[in-house]
């Protein structure tokens, strides 16, 4: 599901002022690197200064937490510097802190997704020089110190804490999408080690502690990368409670529910009100503790079906939490060896999937689920794989009792080791994965690559780029059967509105069997690419995708059709158009894209590619399928480069169907289904040819009745229809004949094509 977008305008004035004519068509898309501060704030205005390449004329920011944004009117020359630009931050008090995305978009596009925190502790800058102990900077609690450590560095920040004091810390840098690997130390005023947290669980290699200081005085933090590599960090320290997740881990969709919370110091954490009537799956969530100043934050998955909590004592099967077989199953491993157990009463015949979400929403449990029957007898089990959580498939066998019984695969427990189970039945559909950023060329097309995972459904999907902004249209794209990437263009008229952030979705669908089957693409394998190899991203960023409309481009490719018809043994032709701006006349390469090994072309179809020759602005390439081709619609895409000087533009055209259908349909209609012996019946046979296929159609019948004979016949090359005579001989053998049919058949060049009609019935009286 799409993610809320804020969007404001920069007044037109202002837009205008800073990029006219020439200057905007060179412009790139604008990229963001870094803010000041780090985070913005819950309940106040923050001045987000946003750093990075291409951003004079920034017109529009988007944020996923909403809020009042607006350029800061009150920095000199704010939005005429291409590195950075100011924008004032307005947020509610009850806006949960939690990971969020911000754009940036301008005349050239609209920038990556970068992540950013909403945080309600307040900001300081880190200080040169706090590279050792003796030279920490000082810090007052709370706080938050947005910072960097360079390579095979440490990083010293102290401060003054009180007997009895509760201090938490935590490293925000993977989740962000930082390539540091943290690793914090709390010191003494002396440098002892008093306690230190690496990769701790679920915060994807990101570190976190809670610790209660003994002694009044002075302490320090240490932070480094675990490799001695660098990257940047949000260092936060506090009173907010260790939390991993919210606990139960879901709730259900249009329901109000009160939350608690899950982690190795969660036990003072106040509960939190969720209002679940989001269309979203996931929300975000923070917690405090009684009186604190300071919050952590955590994800809360919306689920449709109803949910149920474990109760304790569950350890033994006899103990079994009972709970309604399809809802959502809550719980925690309380200590080390803790097997919960849950029965349900399941029918023959049903078919369900158990899957567990642990790791990607913030839990430390590595879940192993277990499915007993009624004595205990084990009926199916799986762990969880990789960065992938455990789920299995089971049919029942019959009715009764099962039981449910998950575990930590490693042995572990604790107050932190919280799961939800989700019990649905198992899709037959596909899921998509797309980029999460389309930036398009007015008066042109941009494509981006879209990956279909199957599961149990091989036929055609439509995809489509929905919720598009005026003046930009989305090609009717399919990925044809058993096709399992696919190219999704999408084109803009020369007019289309620049400087705007459009959150957009990629959504698929198709007809399997009586139902209608929809799925949005996810984006997460392009956060983790973005995010140096980030295990999970955001969920709750997870099908965003936004797109701009930048500059003209020098070139502009376009197709004279959006379909090409042909089939099997036959060829199709399309003529490929290119715009060229003055100057720009040198030949433009064509290309396949993506490649044919990476599947830019259905299986057994080729295609005769040449280039658009200097000087000229249009070429035919010819789409050649062998016999074994599959017959549906397939989507194909093609860019055109072109080398100008010292200047190389490479642009795509619009997506184009390629249509295999049958060679030939034959109908054949008798003027009457009864003759009489010694008689004859005129029967009217019309073909439908493939736009491909030209030619004589040689027609043969097949299943007479004894004695009846048919003319010899053909349709002309230039006819669709001719009616043929049959004629029964005086002792043509009486009664009825239901399957006779027609053939039609082609012959191009020595391969026969042919199609037949369906079964007519015939009596012979």
């Amino acid at each position: 599901m799409s993610h809320p977008a804020r969007l404001i305008a920069v007044p037109a004035l202002l837009a205008g002022a800073i990029l006219a004519g020439e200057v905007a068509m060179a412009q790139a898309p604008p990229s963001i690197s870094s803010t000041q501060p780090g985070a913005v704030s819950a309940g106040g205005t923050t001045k987000l200064k946003v750093r990075g390449g291409n951003l004079v004329g920034a017109a529009d920011f988007w944020a996923s937490f909403g809020g009042e944004l607006k350029l800061a009117g009150d920095v000199p020359d704010n939005g005429k510097n291409a590195a950075e630009v100011t924008w004032d931050v307005t947020l509610p008090a009850e806006t949960p802190v939690g990971i969020h995305g911000i754009r940036v978009a301008t005349a050239g596009g609209v920038s990556e997704l970068k992540l950013i925190l909403v945080d309600d502790l307040p900001s300081v800058a880190q200080a040169a020089g706090n590279t050792k102990l003796e030279s920490a900077q000082e810090v007052t609690l709370p706080v938050a110190i947005d910072g960097s450590v360079a390579n095979l560095q440490l990083n010293y920040y102290r401060f003054q804490a009180t007997a009895g004091q509760k201090v938490s810390i935590e490293a925000v840098a993977r989740r962000l999408g930082s390539t540091l690997d943290p690793i914090v130390r709390l010191l003494d005023a002396k440098g002892r080690e008093l306690t230190w947290s690496d990769d701790e669980g679920g915060l994807r290699s990101d570190s976190r502690l809670c610790y209660t200081i003994k002694d009044a005085g002075q302490y320090a933090v240490e932070i480094r990368d675990i490799t001695y590599k660098g990257g940047f960090y949000r260092l936060r320290i506090g009173d907010f409670p260790c939390i991993s997740t919210p606990y139960p881990m879901a709730v259900q969709r249009g329901t109000a529910a009160e939350v608690n919370f899950a982690g190795k110091d969660s036990g003072d954490a106040v509960s939190a009100k969720i209002n679940a009537t989001t269309p979203l799956d996931w929300a975000p969530v923070s917690a405090k503790r009684a009186g604190g100043k300071s919050s952590s934050f955590a994800l809360v998955r919306i689920s449709d079906a109803a949910q149920a909590l474990e109760t304790e004592p569950n350890n033994e099967l006899a103990a079994a939490t009972r709970v309604e077989l399809g809802n959502g199953i809550n719980g925690r491993i309380d200590s080390a060896g803790d097997i919960d157990h849950f029965i349900f009463t399941a029918k023959k015949g049903q078919n369900l999937r158990f899957t567990a979400i642990t790791r990607r929403q913030g839990s430390p449990t590595s879940a192993y689920l277990r499915l007993l029957n009624a004595t205990g007898g084990q009926v199916a089990a799986k762990e969880d794989f990789g960065v992938g959580d455990a789920f299995f498939d089971y049919t029942f066998p019959a009715d009764g009792d099962f039981v449910l019984a998950v575990e930590e695969l490693h042995g572990n427990g604790g107050p932190d080791y919280a799961y939800h189970i989700d019990v649905s039945p198992p899709v037959t559909g596909f899921s998509l994965a797309a980029a999460n950023t389309l930036n398009v060329g007015a008066g042109s097309t941009a494509l981006v690559e879209v990956d279909v995972v199957r599961a149990g459904y091989n036929g055609a999907i439509q995809i489509a780029a929905v919720d598009l902004p005026e003046g930009v249209t989305s090609q009717p794209t399919v990925a044809g059967p058993g096709q399992n990437k696919v190219v999704l263009t999408v084109t803009s008229t020369a007019d289309a509105p620049l400087n705007r952030a459009v959150p957009v979705r990629i959504v698929g669908s198709a007809k399997i069997g009586e139902a209608d089957f929809q799925t949005t693409a996810s984006t997460e394998n392009a956060m983790k690419a973005a995010y140096a190899a980030l295990p999970w991203g955001p969920q709750n960023l997870s099908e965003h995708v936004a797109l701009g409309v930048g500059p003209k481009p020098q070139i502009r490719l376009r197709t004279e059709v959006a379909e090409v018809v042909f089939g099997q043994s036959l060829t199709g032709s399309l003529k490929v158009i290119v715009d060229r701006s003055e100057g720009f006349n040198e030949a433009v390469t064509l290309a396949i894209t993506p490649d044919v090994k990476a599947g830019g072309l259905p299986a057994n179809v080729t295609a005769a590619v040449g280039p658009i020759p200097k000087d000229k602005n249009e070429v035919v390439i010819t789409f050649t399928a062998t016999d074994k081709a599959a017959l549906g619609q397939f989507t194909v895409a093609l860019n055109g480069t072109i080398k100008q000087g010292n200047t190389t533009v490479t642009q795509p055209a619009h997506g184009v169907i390629l249509n295999l259908q049958s060679p030939l349909t034959v109908t054949a209609t008798p003027a009457d289904n009864k003759l009489a012996a010694g008689g004859e019946v005129k029967v009217k046979v019309a073909v439908e040819r493939n736009p491909a296929l030209k030619g004589e159609v040689d027609l043969t019948f097949a299943n007479l009745p004894k004695g009846v004979t048919a003319d010899a016949a053909k349709i002309g090359a230039d006819q669709n229809e001719v009616e043929v005579t049959l004629k029964a001989a005086a002792d043509a053998a009486k009664g009825a004949v239901n399957n006779v049919t027609i053939k039609g058949e082609v012959t191009v060049g020595k391969v026969k094509l042919a199609g037949t009609s369906a079964a007519v019935a015939l009596t012979v009286e």
